[in-house]
């Protein structure tokens, strides 16, 4: 038997062997009926396992600057699992929210149910399989030259979510495009091509713009810091990107409420398609 089958046969000993570690899966609020032309792509979340059995998986809640997101039940999710260089993707549904023991008390957590199988992703095609499919965001990324010139860049990104104002962009350097790959507390991972991976070495501080519509109206721009990058077997590079908010503490909460109301119009757009059928 192939390696490759073997290991998808036997994916909850890999489920196993990740929460041992205290590792986390990935996953995204599943959309129907995907429009190329108007979606930009999939936010995921990557959540630490803390429990499963035969009927639940129970990760950590899905948090944005420390706020964590609920999901209501019976809410359609992708799943990704990941061991090395091998994924596997499933598709759930949200059973509701719980609390489980964390490191400082009681923390949320997020029930799902427990798939009875996963399909394997071939690698050319990354987050795909026959029955579910993650299309991830583009991020365009510049060099962050002179960080309080992104003030006025925050201010003006928080009008255009309420009235559709016009973009400022702060003084930055040539841009570079990347992935968005996932979102955790406090940052981001990044995937960017190795064509344009000359852009990760400019500068440690960047401005970054999330494109996340129909369910954001304007693309989101933040200031980021790159905390660490490793190539991948690609030679792509991984970065590993936390949210900066020291030189405009005022922007955070405004961030954080977004991405909540995202994966709220998610769910929303979700259970409107599902009663619509």
């Amino acid at each position: 038997m192939p390696a490759s089958r073997s290991r998808t046969e036997r994916w909850r000993d890999c489920l196993q062997h990740i929460k041992d570690r205290s590792g986390g899966i990935e996953f995204t609020v599943a959309r129907p009926g995907i429009d190329p032309e108007a979606d930009s792509g999939d936010l995921v979340w990557r959540v630490r396992v803390i429990r499963f059995d035969d009927a639940e998986l129970v990760v950590e809640a899905p948090v944005a600057m420390g706020n964590a997101i609920h999901l209501n039940e019976n809410i359609d999710v992708v799943g990704i699992l990941s061991v090395g260089q091998n994924r596997w993707m499933f598709r759930s549904k949200s059973m509701g929210m719980t609390t489980t023991p964390g490191p400082r008390g009681m923390m949320p957590a997020l029930r799902l149910q427990m798939p009875e199988n996963v399909e394997r992703c071939q690698r050319r095609q990354f987050l795909r399989v026959a029955t579910a499919e993650v299309r991830l965001p583009e991020v365009e990324c510049f060099p962050l030259l002179d960080p309080m010139s992104a003030i006025p860049a925050e201010v003006a990104c928080r009008a255009s979510m309420y009235s559709g104002g016009s973009t400022v962009m702060p003084e930055v350097g040539p841009v570079f495009k990347a992935k968005l790959l996932n979102i955790g507390g406090g940052g981001v991972g990044l995937l960017v091509p190795r064509n344009e991976t000359s852009g990760v070495n400019r500068s440690k501080l960047i401005w970054a713009r999330f494109d996340l519509r129909p369910e954001m109206p304007a693309p989101l721009g933040v200031t980021a810091r790159i905390c660490h990058t490793h190539l991948n077997h690609e030679q792509d590079v991984y970065a590993g990107v936390s949210f900066e908010f020291a030189f405009h503490a005022a922007y955070r909460p405004f961030v954080s409420d977004l991405l909540v109301n995202y994966v709220q119009a998610l769910q929303d757009r979700q259970m409107s398609m599902r009663r619509a059928a």
